[in-house]
């Protein structure tokens, strides 16, 4: 029984040594490291020194003495062929030859035990992860990890990844942060042992598909949903985010009347991500002065430096948040290559550069052409957006940006840089840099990042789902019309000189003269919204075109679901004119169809939703 309790004891002692190497790999390097160089140098002098009394020869003591100390780290001692010489001759030299061995040995042996720990942490780990609520996490890389460590700390939350392959290093740090990994081939398709594990059976399930090569996103979330399928768990306790284009993704992953699929697919644009979080970071709307009425006292006035993906967005964000009545929007864009990069958005969005005036430069950041033109609108720029692709040169062109700023007095510009990183804001030289990142809960969740909108989407769907089921059965455009509507929201308040969310529309008494101003300040948002996502206007004859098709069914007793202002196939709307031309539209929509419009009206009726859409504090997944 004794021997039984010793060998438990000793076990166990041993697995907890094994553990605490895994759990500190930094440190047991460390020591490792040392014990190694210490048990070289003192075996090198004590059988150095042994050998040259023992065996008479320095020839001979030369050759033995490092294939003694090499047996160190094998287990094998050779005290034997020493014996009786000064080294070892008293027991302290005993002592210290046998601690030489014992470090020697442990250097050798912790990398196995180390190796040994990892795998005991990292199976413990993935059993610890089949309880509670599940986050899968398909990659493995910086980004993939600020999300994880969010995740984690929602309670009952488990986090796995999810890679192809990782290194030990990488895999204990994810252990000792408290989350799993599962690598290998099952791992990435969602099969075999993989599957077991994740335990998906009686559990919702969060995944967030972050690989760096978009492709392999799609692929993975695809053989994930099969195995979910498998395991029997209800659509409504899943959901998927990763990168894309919303409105071809969503179709093939989200769950439909006739195909299993996830709960709710939320898709997002990095570019498109970023240049929304700049437009919350530096509103356009808190750099413009409002006389009583709402109506803007000022133009806006922005430039944007870089013209790829992320220029392109920021200024699309740009031209559907600077509209406000009584104002005109002026942008700049300046880029080396801006001919060849600005090819599709001008191909699939040409009224952008009919209705505002946006000019475009190929001239980069750093060029005098660039500084000419800054020097130039001094007084009337309000922001200055850096979205080169490359961080260092944004925070180059920044740096440089901020100092000319400053030392010419016009600190008021602000100058922010986006990235796949995020958005970077400094108010001036000197202050504190503000960050907001891409990959993070305030940007990637739908209930954080689009609280608003869904309850604005809910304000104008009638039906009786419940404010999520409405999102969730929104199509792309439509959530991004919403989005684009709720985060102007407090544009609103701004110009009326409101300083907080009224409580109720009691509340939200805004003057005949207001209502006007801001029902315009709306119209012109909607329309910029329009424009950038590639609508023209569509002209008096096509309206009338489509009215006559209208009534033609009409009067044959045909379905007819057309509506005559709006063609969204050929992207067209009757809509996308100025203010003071909707009421003739509004007539000329009751001649063809009898129904009674007021165009400017719903105008109106959208900021006067104000109080219920940002005042939507709880919680709506």
């Amino acid at each position: 029984m004794s021997s039984l309790l010793i060998i438990l004891i000793s076990g166990a002692v041993f697995m907890a040594l094994v553990v605490n190497l895994a759990l500190t790999p930094a440190y047991s390097a460390r020591l490792t490291t040392f014990l190694m160089v210490v048990s070289v140098i003192g075996g090198l002098i004590i059988y150095g020194w042994g050998y040259s009394q023992s065996l008479h020869s320095m020839g001979l003591a030369v050759i033995r003495t490092p294939f003694s100390v090499v047996g160190m780290f094998l287990g094998k001692n050779d005290l034997s062929a020493i014996a009786g010489t000064a080294p070892v001759s008293s027991q302290a030299g005993e002592l210290l030859f046998w601690l030489m061995h014992l470090m020697a040995f442990y250097s050798m042996a912790s990398a196995a035990m180390i190796t040994i720990g990892a795998e005991a942490v990292r199976h413990l780990r993935l059993i610890l992860s089949m309880r509670g609520d599940l986050t899968i996490i398909y990659g493995i890389n910086e980004n993939c990890l600020k999300v994880g460590r969010e995740r984690l700390q929602e309670s009952g939350n488990s986090v796995v990844f999810i890679a192809a392959d990782a290194s030990q290093e990488v895999v204990r740090d994810i252990n000792n942060q408290g989350m799993s990994v599962l690598t290998g081939t099952d791992a990435v398709s969602a099969a075999g042992n993989a599957r077991r594990l994740l335990h998906l059976h009686g559990r919702k399930v969060t995944v967030y598909a972050l690989e760096t090569e978009t492709d392999r996103n799609l692929f993975f979330a695809q053989k994930l949903c099969g195995a979910l399928e498998d395991a029997n768990v209800p659509p409504q306790d899943t959901r998927i985010t990763l990168p894309g284009a919303d409105d071809i993704i969503t179709p093939m992953l989200q769950v439909s009347e006739d195909r299993y699929g996830y709960g709710y697919v939320n898709v997002f644009d990095p570019a498109a991500a970023a240049a929304r979080a700049m437009i919350r970071m530096c509103p356009p709307w808190e750099q413009i002065r409002f006389d009583e009425s709402g109506r803007a006292l000022q133009d806006y006035d922005c430039a944007v430096v870089g013209f790829g993906r992320f220029g392109q967005e920021a200024l699309r964000s740009l031209v559907m948040n600077g509209q406000f009545a009584g104002s005109t929007f002026h942008a700049a864009v300046f880029s080396a290559d801006y001919t060849r990069e600005s090819g599709y958005l001008l191909t699939d969005c040409p009224e952008l550069m009919k209705q505002y005036d946006i000019r475009g430069y190929n001239a980069d950041g750093r060029s005098r052409e660039f500084y000419d033109y800054i020097a130039g609108r001094l007084s009337t720029l309000k922001l200055i957006a850096v979205c080169t692709g490359n961080d260092n040169m944004n925070r180059e062109i920044s740096d440089n940006l901020m100092l000319f700023l400053e030392r010419r007095r016009a600190q008021q510009i602000c100058v922010v840089q986006c990235s796949r990183s995020g958005v970077r804001y400094q108010e001036s030289v000197g202050s504190p840099i503000l960050k907001k990142e891409i990959f993070s809960r305030e940007i990637l969740s739908a209930e954080d990042a689009d609280r608003e909108a869904i309850r604005l989407n809910a304000v104008y769907d009638r039906s009786d789902k419940s404010d999520w089921d409405k999102w969730v059965a929104c199509d792309a455009f439509s959530k991004m019309s919403s989005r684009a509507s709720a985060d102007f929201m407090p544009a609103y308040l701004r110009a009326a000189g409101r300083e907080k969310v009224p409580a109720s529309n009691e509340e939200w008494d805004l003057s005949a003269a207001q209502r006007e101003v801001l029902g315009e300040t709306e119209h012109r948002r909607w329309c910029a919204f329009h424009f950038a996502s590639g609508y023209a206007a569509m002209t008096r004859e096509q309206v009338k075109e489509r009215g006559r098709i209208y009534r033609e069914r009409l009067d044959k007793g045909e379905p007819c679901d057309i509506r005559i202002t709006k063609d969204r196939e050929r992207r067209l709307h009757a809509c996308l004119i100025p203010w003071e031309e909707l009421g003739d539209l509004s007539r000329l929509e009751k001649e063809a169809t009898g129904r009674e419009v007021d165009y400017r009206q719903i105008d109106i009726n959208n900021v006067m939703a104000l109080p219920s859409v940002l005042r939507c504090n709880e919680h709506v997944g």
